[in-house]
């Protein structure tokens, strides 16, 4: 760390509350999660009980005790080995690889409405956007000219957290007016009603959606009287995404027809129908631009979000010489390279198939490494509190040894147990997936990409340890600090 991080002001419970959130909640899930209808109260509800609360919960624990570079590459070398640490930070940036091509179609759609609707439907513009987008990113870290946390943080807000509030505002103000909801808005419709395996796994995408808290974990040691302003902070937090993811997936279920949801533009058909309905169609386009503004806002955070992880890596001798280089920015040059290549690998993809159809396999495929990662993690924290009780953490998972395994055991079971029911073919009434498709490409990916690090380490030079490592976090970005 560097000597001005520890002298910072400490953080208050709603700024920690409210970065949660922003890091959190992104509008590429909403079209996703609104198919399920009133439902998914109930099914926000439990993920955030078994899912959300505890990676906040141990990312805390582990990132008070352990306030080091690397983050979750960091905590699980102290626990299980540089291995298995490897396969974590590996899955990490892998589950990041993948997500890039759904949220990049929300930005190509986003700017389809800014210029012509219409052009949604266009694969080559779809792809083509989606290309320049990522591409224009990679070039403005390359060149080491970062955004600076203000400005980052103000797309992130005005280009998300804005335009959902809006379309819940729409959509309370539609159904407040008299006018029909596309979904039956009653207390029995609220029940589940759970007709196959195939439903629960379009549920368990949900995992993908509630994902990435444990990015601020750098900034928990920040925060005064931790062990009471985190689970207070963290209970916020879980009460802001769940109110806004919640109430956003409903904005899309209440106005678009479940059969019309566009998985990458569900939020602009929001808009596009009250604003057209009203004649004044023309504020869809504003709201396209902040839509893409807020997918900008988030590619920016996490285009160059391996680096401290990867960093710590090379210092260990993980990484090959080749991707130890850096731009005079401090940007990770050839990794950036191959992340840029892979994703407009995967973007093409979408030329070939249904648009819906690789938004869902993709977020799926992401999930599964992401839960990969956090199952090491689930397992790290409770193996650090057994060999190396000593070590001073201003914050525990309150309640004991009991406390830790309820939290930690219990969100370990719910990363494998949704590791492994992913792989069952989706079946809903609006996307429907069979074996051959869906599973054994699925489960082939997955082989595939959980196994390669193994090799890899199984493979690594003992040469390429002590090479000078890449820059840490602070070196590279103004302002938004990232623990992973």
């Amino acid at each position: 760390m560097h000597g001005g991080s520890s002298r910072r002001r400490p953080i208050s419970l709603f700024v920690l509350a409210m970065m949660n959130t922003a890091v959190v909640v992104g509008l590429e899930g909403l079209p996703e999660v609104g198919q399920f209808g009133l439902p998914l109260i109930i099914y926000y509800a439990i993920f955030t009980l078994i899912f959300f609360l505890p990676v906040g919960l141990v990312a805390a624990e582990l990132g008070v005790g352990w306030p080091h570079d690397g983050g979750v590459y960091r905590w699980i070398r102290e626990a299980l080995g540089e291995r298995w640490a490897f396969v974590g930070i590996w899955c990490q940036w892998l589950q990041i690889l993948i997500w890039y091509p759904t949220v990049l179609a929300v930005c190509a759609v986003s700017l389809a409405y800014a210029i012509d609707p219409s052009l949604r439907d266009t694969a080559i513009f779809v792809v083509g956007a989606s290309l320049a987008v990522f591409w224009i990113a990679t070039i403005i870290n390359f060149r080491g000219l970062h955004f600076s946390g203000w400005l980052t943080t103000l797309f992130l807000y005005a280009g998300t957290l804005l335009p959902v509030g809006l379309a819940i505002g729409l959509a309370m103000w539609w159904v407040g007016s008299g006018r029909e909801s596309a979904i039956e808005l009653s207390w029995p419709a609220l029940i589940p009603k759970i007709d196959s395996i195939g439903e629960v796994v379009a549920i368990a995408a949900i995992f993908s959606f509630l994902s990435g808290l444990e990015v601020n974990a750098v900034h928990f040691r920040h925060v005064r009287d931790p062990q009471k302003s985190i689970p207070r902070g963290l209970l916020v937090s879980g009460l802001l995404v769940l109110g806004i993811s919640v109430l956003g997936a409903l904005s899309v279920a209440v106005l678009v027809p479940l059969e019309q949801i566009d998985l990458a533009g569900g939020t602009l058909q929001v808009f596009s129908k009250v604003f057209n309905s009203l004649g004044i169609g023309w504020l869809v386009k504003i709201l396209a631009i902040l839509a893409l503004a807020g997918m900008v806002g988030h590619i920016m955070v996490w285009v160059i979000g391996p680096t401290e992880s990867l960093r710590v890596a090379a210092n260990d001798g993980l990484i090959p010489p080749t991707f130890q280089k850096t731009t005079p920015g401090g940007a990770p040059k050839n990794v950036m390279l191959l992340q840029a290549v892979v994703v407009s690998l995967l973007c093409l993809l979408m030329l070939f198939f249904d648009l819906n159809r690789i938004f869902y396999f993709l977020t799926i495929a992401s999930a599964q490494v992401y839960l990969v990662m956090y199952l090491l993690m689930f397992i790290s924290v409770i193996v650090l509190r057994v060999v190396q009780p000593d070590v001073p953490r201003a914050f525990v998972i309150p309640g004991g040894n009991a406390g830790l395994w309820l939290v930690a055991g219990g969100g370990g079971l719910a990363a494998a147990a949704g590791i492994i029911i992913m792989f069952w073919p989706p079946s809903t009434k609006t996307i429907s997936m069979d074996w051959v498709w869906f599973t054994i490409p699925l489960m082939v990916t997955f082989v595939v990409l959980v196994s390669a690090p193994l090799v890899l380490y199984h493979f690594r030079n003992p040469d390429w340890r002590g090479r000078p490592g890449m820059p840490g976090t602070d070196e590279t970005r103004a302002g938004w600090k990232r623990a992973d």
